[in-house]
């Protein structure tokens, strides 16, 4: 209830900043529509006059999120340096706020700064050189690998430091120690394995990426 004992006015708006709170504070985990309203100070069921239903909320919860990450790059950097920026920013959103991979479970974007990130990248793919079937696909593959980077890396992101790289180091040994007549390949470059941090590594698959779409670019012209 507001105060004087009146109903609390809702909106759309104001019911996805208190939801935005709750999942910076506590985590997604802790997003129920139960919990919301009680936060609201209203029954969770006055939130269906403006969501149709927790799918919905969480989707603009998380494309509000997004909003502080990426941003245009604008037309005066160069397009590879472009895609990896936003890339880079999407992963590291992806992983300290996992809500914002929810909005791009369920299909297409629908929420604005869904949009806006699927408009930049495309624009900066065409602008690279890649025709419209090619920056389509570079653009689901490259989606494809910054989210299933921050979904792999989500868990041990949490961890401190030197205890990521403790494991790293025993992974190494674990596939150093194969039976090398079964896994000769992997017992030979387990040194190779695991090397860095993971946004190293992310950064690297990107530019191996980039570097075909490059390559492919070069050969049609």
């Amino acid at each position: 209830m507001g105060a004087m004992g009146r109903p609390a006015i809702l909106s759309r708006e104001r019911i996805t900043a208190a939801g935005k709170q709750i999942v910076e504070r506590e985590g997604p985990q802790a997003l129920t529509l139960k919990r919301l309203g009680g936060e609201l100070g209203v029954d969770a069921s006055a939130l269906y006059r403006h969501f149709r239903n927790k799918d919905e909320l969480v989707s603009a919860i998380g494309d509000e999120l997004l909003s502080g990450y990426v941003a245009d790059p604008g037309d005066d950097v160069a397009w590879r340096e472009g895609v990896t920026d936003i890339c880079v920013q999407l992963r590291a959103a992806s992983i300290t706020q996992p809500v914002v991979v929810d909005i791009v479970r369920f299909g297409p974007p629908r929420q604005a700064n869904e949009l806006k990130l699927t408009e930049v990248l495309l624009r900066l793919l065409r602008r690279g050189g890649l025709d419209a079937q090619a920056a389509g696909d570079a653009y689901h593959a490259l989606i494809s690998l910054t989210l299933g980077s921050a979904a792999i890396d989500a868990q041990l992101d949490r961890l401190p430091r030197a205890e990521r790289q403790k494991l790293y180091r025993g992974w190494r040994r674990q596939y150093a120690t194969l039976p090398s007549e079964q896994y000769p390949t992997s017992v030979a470059l387990a040194e190779h394995l695991w090397r860095g941090t993971a946004e190293d590594r992310f950064r690297g698959a990107l530019e191996i990426m980039l570097d075909g779409l490059q390559a492919g670019i070069s050969q049609r012209r």
